[in-house]
């Protein structure tokens, strides 16, 4: 358990990721990935992802991108909203953790790459991922947060 100073440290942190994320989602949304960006970056990440996670893509992702783009550009939205309101602060980060891993499935393959490259392939989403791992292991709704307000009871009618 991280002490009560540090938790507001952990808050500040958790609501400027929020706010990543919910420009993150908004510029999906508002832009060109849920009209047919992602179908493009589906394809260009296929081409070099593992190959299991390439089959996948190609057979599964690919003819369905649209409703696929929409679901993650609404998932980053949902995860900002989450993160910055600090409503179910876990849940969300936990599900911020699997959206990378499946991003990371897409970019850390370096076939006969060597060591340097497999660590920068990735990258953000790599920092993402660790990110989201410390913000669930924080408890990073402990304070400013709706989390924090309802286990105070603030959501208790009286």
């Amino acid at each position: 358990m991280i002490s009560p100073r540090a938790a507001y440290g952990v808050a500040i942190v958790r609501m400027l990721t929020g706010v990543i994320f919910v420009a993150e989602g908004a510029s999906k949304i508002f832009g060109e990935f849920v009209r047919g960006g992602f179908a493009k970056s589906v394809r260009e990440v296929a081409a070099e992802a593992w190959p299991m996670w390439a089959s996948f893509l190609r057979s599964v992702v690919l003819p369905n991108a649209r409703p696929f783009g929409w679901f993650f550009a609404l998932a980053e939205l949902a995860l900002g909203i989450g993160l910055l309101l600090g409503l179910l602060t876990r849940v969300a980060s936990v599900c911020g953790v699997i959206l990378m891993t499946l991003l990371l499935l897409g970019q850390t393959r370096v076939p006969g790459g060597s060591w340097e490259k497999w660590v920068t392939a990735g990258l953000t989403a790599k920092f993402a991922f660790l990110l989201l791992w410390l913000l669930v292991l924080a408890d990073a709704g402990r304070v400013w947060a709706v989390d924090a307000a309802l286990r105070r009871g603030g959501g208790r009618r009286r």
